[in-house]
């Protein structure tokens, strides 16, 4: 199974750690990311792929909790998930 990234942000898009965690798919990981997100009370997660030795860290999406009104929105493209 590949390993993700997790960064619970705030509302900012500050990001002050990370999860690794592994998840059979993009789809799971996003799920995951839902979870993580609940459990931290943050804003939102970004999920990356880090790096292998073919390619770069992948941006998988990110999960913003329906509640949060924040304004902040990422640039890179990716998967997106209302939780």
């Amino acid at each position: 199974m590949p390993t993700y990234l997790f960064y619970p942000h705030r509302a900012d898009g500050v990001s002050l750690t990370f999860i690794a965690e592994a998840a059979k798919s993009d789809k799971e990981a996003l799920i995951l990311a839902s979870e993580i997100a609940a459990a931290h009370d943050c804003s939102g997660v970004f999920i990356w792929e880090p790096a292998t030795e073919q390619r770069y860290d992948r941006f998988v999406g990110e999960v913003r909790r329906q509640d949060d009104l924040a304004p902040h929105r990422t640039e890179q493209s990716g998967a997106s998930l209302e939780t």
